[in-house]
């Protein structure tokens, strides 16, 4: 289990990357462009798609990271069991939130999908909204990663499950 969701960790990691890099070369091209004269209007809707996508992968890969801003100078100065009841609460309203921007974020893909760009009438809203539920979703599984090694894994195992043993 733990190879197959490594390998999507990698995969998604390589979207994103290639998503945001492909998406700057479209703004300079379509920037270069438009100053000789020659504008591809649908560089700029392209960039976006593939704006919103990396933004969203970004963001699990952030979260899986635990590389997302945290602000807890004031949980640090409380009792570890508060500590871990406060850390409880947080994961659950995080869950929460998450499983409601995959409902509504399907909603609203679903609902974009007559939605055209305006200068590429060939591709459809929904492509950039279904950014926000996929990745949600990836999201999700962290969370539930991490739920799971902090309140229910024995310390003794997680050192062996980093290892990949």
């Amino acid at each position: 289990m733990n190879k197959v969701y490594r390998a999507v960790c990698n995969a998604e990691m390589f979207i994103a990357v290639l998503f945001l890099v492909v998406s700057v070369v479209a703004m300079c091209i379509s920037a270069v462009l438009r100053t000789l004269d020659h504008p591809i209007a649908w560089g700029l809707d392209i960039a976006l798609m593939l704006f919103c996508w990396s933004t969203f992968l970004g963001t699990d890969i952030a979260f899986r990271n635990k590389a997302l801003v945290k602000v807890d100078m004031f949980v640090k100065v409380l009792p570890a069991k508060l500590q871990k009841t406060i850390d409880a609460l947080v994961y659950l309203l995080m869950v929460a939130a998450i499983v409601f921007l995959i409902v509504y974020g399907t909603k609203l893909a679903v609902v974009s999908r007559a939605r055209v760009f305006p200068s590429a009438t060939w591709l459809s809203y929904s492509w950039v909204t279904a950014s926000v539920p996929v990745s949600m979703a990836l999201m999700l599984v962290s969370a539930l990663r991490q739920i799971y090694e902090n309140f229910f894994r024995t310390p003794g195992k997680s050192a062996a499950a980093k290892r990949g043993e």
